[in-house]
């Protein structure tokens, strides 16, 4: 995800990424000679403190989000995270809250906002075209332990640490289920309550290395919505024939909208209403481009506006992924608690 920021930002008028910082010994510098970057550091305290910056992208591993971004954001940076915001809610709050106090403008990447799909689909469940939600479900599917489609996942880092709660990996949960958890309450509002299922499989080895692999790899959750609907949200690292696949429905009273970010426009976001209600018919709906979550970011920061994304906001989330992990620890439905 480094590279897909550094490119990202590259890209974009004005913008300039002057410098990159990572702990382990030559990565930086590697990395700053593949992306054309001026200068790299091993420590991240001395490039914060001798580089000129307006803002910081974080996108280290999940346990070590709160501590870079607390770094940049003491010392009065923008700052944008990779997701998930942090490895507790305890710790999203702790940056959400310092990021209030010291003013800074903040971005999580929850990057299938960038889908003007979704962006439609947020819409039109805000302008009341299907009538009050009763049920969602969604879904966020991938294959790459039970294919090699992604490559093999025996011989990855970046694959690895993700599988190990020791590296403060929190799973498939934390991985992709918390994109599912964002995406749901983005278009379809808020969850109060989630009954969850997570678990690790049996697989070829335990370990690989210095990686234990205990992370959970499936997960089905029950949720309820603070405006009353229920839903169903389902996630798997052993989705055999899904690379990628990111999808949701949402059922109302006087429609629906189906919203598959894996098929092809203009067959992305499909809506069912009025007359097609009674015939059960479908129609493609039209959506236009949407800026990209980097774009935003300095959107906000050219503008001194808050962007679509924040910590603040993003302490939600996290507030849906523990409620998941205590209700699989503990059974039954767990409250929200932001």
């Amino acid at each position: 995800m480094a590279n897909a920021h550094a490119d990202a930002f590259s890209k974009i008028e004005g913008c300039e990424v002057v410098s990159c910082t990572d702990i382990v010994p030559g990565r930086a510098r590697e990395f700053a000679d593949r992306h054309g970057i001026p200068t790299a550091y091993q420590d991240t305290n001395e490039m914060l403190d001798k580089e000129k910056l307006d803002a910081v992208t974080v996108v280290a591993s999940d346990d070590a989000h709160m501590e870079c971004s607390l770094m940049a954001i003491e010392r009065g940076l923008h700052t944008m995270c990779e997701k998930p915001l942090a490895t507790s809610l305890a710790e999203a709050q702790k940056m959400a809250d310092a990021a209030r106090k010291a003013g800074v403008l903040t971005a999580v990447n929850f990057s299938y906002r960038n889908s003007g799909a979704t962006q439609k689909a947020a819409q039109i469940i805000a302008s009341g075209a299907i009538g009050r939600i009763i049920h969602v479900e969604g879904a966020y599917l991938q294959s790459w332990i039970s294919s090699r489609y992604w490559g093999d996942w025996h011989t990855k880092e970046a694959f690895l640490w993700r599988m190990s709660t020791k590296r403060g990996g929190l799973g498939v949960l934390g991985d992709i289920g918390v994109h599912l958890y964002d995406l749901v309450t983005f278009v379809a509002g808020d969850i109060s309550e989630i009954a969850c299922d997570l678990r690790t499989f049996e697989k070829d080895v335990s370990a690989v290395g210095e990686y234990v692999l205990d992370a959970n790899e499936s997960m089905v959750a029950n949720v309820r919505f603070t405006a009353g609907a229920i839903g169903t949200l389902h996630t798997s690292r052993w989705a055999t024939g899904h690379a990628n696949t990111v999808a949701m429905s949402a059922y109302g009273d006087k429609g629906a909208i189906d919203l598959n970010l894996d098929r092809p426009a203009p067959e992305t976001l499909k809506i069912c209403i009025g007359e097609n209600v009674d015939k059960v018919a479908w129609e493609n709906v039209e959506c236009p481009d949407t800026p990209n979550m980097y774009q935003r970011f300095i959107d906000s920061i050219r503008t001194g506006k808050q962007g679509q994304t924040s910590f603040e906001g993003a302490v939600k989330v996290q507030a849906c992924l523990e409620a998941s992990l205590k209700s699989a620890q503990i059974g039954g439905y767990v409250k929200t608690a932001a």
